[in-house]
């Protein structure tokens, strides 16, 4: 009985506040984030929404507090989390909306499991993403993960999997479906998840301004891994509450392409540039050892070359020339940055 008031106090004196990064212009779906904000069963301290200069909101609940910056997904995500000064935040894309218990289950979730970081999971079906994982090639499996992050580990004390979660999105593999299980993770989704504010500074994301500062676009391709991986390092205990759900509306107001061709260059140009930086600072340069650096330039020339070949057989018609192109500047201006940082 103790125990379980203890839980109940600790729960009813939650200090969080959300973080959400906009351009004001995601209309009725932002309108629905900022209403699953208000009927939470535990209310924030405080609403942070990080802002371009130069752009308005078009829907407001009054109490928000609005903070303006230079235009960037980095810089916007970046500048909410200095700002906040509650014990955890719930850091949100401005697009998505939830359940009314979302942020009491979260919490319990993380108190309960001894997490610093949890996540809930996309969907409305208890199963959505949760798959078994065919590991039938190990060694191209371990290999892609010392270049793109996805990492395949496994605690020796138990028999389940690891949460493996695409740096290009979140679909969750796990070795059994029972879903009270806590599998932990090493990246995440950024459109949703609950952090302690302390860990969440110690990432000090301001510093990655260079992945919002291409010169074809300022998309920032692999901004979730590099925020991860940051906080891997500082000893991040982080898991999805698997029956925990949100729900993405999908606003796409950043996409700026205009077409397949662009969307494309776009595509391309990022991830090339992007997840070479990526390898480098955070897989090969922190390598504990000489054999992992090893594995590390071994996953890196077998990421680059699968993804690079692959890209060019799937595009050799003259119309798709100017997506190749696009490419090979992505990997151009990813060993120009290399070679500055070195």
């Amino acid at each position: 009985r103790l125990i379980a008031l203890h839980k109940i106090l600790s729960i009813m004196n939650l200090s969080y506040s959300v973080v959400i990064r906009t351009l004001g212009n995601t209309g009725i779906k932002y309108q629905a984030l900022l209403q699953s904000i208000e009927s939470q069963t535990i209310q924030p301290e405080e609403i942070i929404v990080a802002i371009p200069n130069g752009y308005e909101l078009d829907y407001q609940l009054g109490t928000e507090r609005i903070v303006h910056c230079e235009k960037g997904m980095v810089m916007q995500r970046a500048i909410g989390i200095a700002e906040t000064k509650s014990e955890y935040i719930l850091v949100c894309d401005d697009d998505i909306q939830f359940a009314p218990n979302m942020v009491e289950e979260l919490y319990k979730y993380l108190i309960q499991n001894n997490l610093n970081c949890c996540l809930p999971m996309e969907g409305v079906d208890d199963k959505w993403g949760t798959d078994r994982l065919n590991l039938r090639y190990p060694l191209s499996t371990r290999l892609r993960g010392r270049f793109t992050g996805q990492m395949l580990t496994g605690y020796g004390h138990s028999k389940y999997l690891d949460v493996l979660t695409y740096t290009a999105g979140h679909k969750v593999y796990v070795n059994s479906n029972e879903l009270d299980k806590c599998y932990l993770c090493t990246t995440a989704c950024f459109q949703c998840f609950f952090i302690k504010t302390d860990l969440a500074k110690a990432a000090h994301y301001e510093e990655e301004l260079w992945l919002q500062e291409g010169s074809l676009t300022s998309y920032a391709a692999y901004d979730e891994p590099v925020f991860f991986s940051k906080l891997n390092l500082l000893g991040l205990r982080m898991a999805y509450a698997l029956r925990v759900r949100y729900q993405h509306l999908d606003a796409g107001v950043g996409r700026k392409a205009t077409n397949k061709i662009e969307a494309k260059k776009i595509r391309y140009f990022s991830i090339a540039r992007n997840r070479t930086i990526y390898w480098y600072k955070y897989i090969y340069t922190t390598a504990p050892t000489f054999g992992k650096k090893i594995l590390a330039l071994l996953g890196g020339l077998y990421g680059l070359t699968n993804y690079a070949l692959l890209t060019i057989l799937i595009n050799l018609r003259p119309r798709h020339f100017r997506s190749l192109s696009a490419l090979f500047k992505g990997y151009k201006e990813a060993l120009e940055y290399i070679k500055i940082s070195k």
